[in-house]
């Protein structure tokens, strides 16, 4: 599987052109004489078309919400389009009614099959809040169709038609 976020995934960077601004060549006689090129000058630049590299960008996982019959334990699901490297997760919660009172802590965050919390302890929620300092995460890398998948659970569900709503997103490195 190719590394695209440790080397800018500049398409020309896999091309065996040699080129490096920074490692001194010897020069070469007539014979063995080549033209160093830069690998991005092969690519043309299209107006309107953003240049090729890294970006930040958010990947939402939708909504769920926890009722009197959802159970007390909930999955959402991001399926990225591009290569992802997912940095910074924010959770938004809303409770409605009385008995929505129950602790909603986030158990698992996998990327394909591998969980990336280092230990098996829940983390609560408000951790990834939207105004949550120092949370930054350091994911695995995932290509299109390797899906990321956060599950919760809710220590108390909440009775009749009160609800505990929950909202997802990660931003993170997207290869453009």
């Amino acid at each position: 599987m190719p590394n695209y976020f440790n080397d800018l995934a500049d398409v020309g960077d896999d091309l065996e052109i040699g080129w490096n601004p920074f490692k001194r060549r010897r020069k070469r006689g007539a014979r063995g004489a080549t033209r160093q090129i830069p690998a991005r000058r092969l690519l043309p630049q299209i107006p309107g078309v953003p240049a090729r590299g890294l970006g930040e960008q958010p990947l939402g996982f939708g909504a769920t919400a926890f009722t009197a019959g959802s159970g007390t334990l909930l999955t959402l699901t991001a399926s990225p389009q591009r290569p992802f490297r997912g940095r910074r997760l924010v959770i938004d919660l809303t409770r409605t009614g009385a008995s929505a009172t129950g602790l909603v802590t986030l158990t698992r965050i996998d990327v394909g099959v591998d969980n990336q919390l280092p230990g098996s302890g829940a983390l609560a929620v408000s951790t990834f809040a939207n105004n949550a300092v120092g949370v930054n995460l350091d994911m695995d890398p995932c290509t299109p169709g390797v899906n990321i998948v956060l599950q919760f659970n809710i220590s108390a569900a909440p009775a009749m038609a009160d609800r505990v709503d929950l909202a997802a997103a990660l931003i993170g490195e997207v290869v453009r």
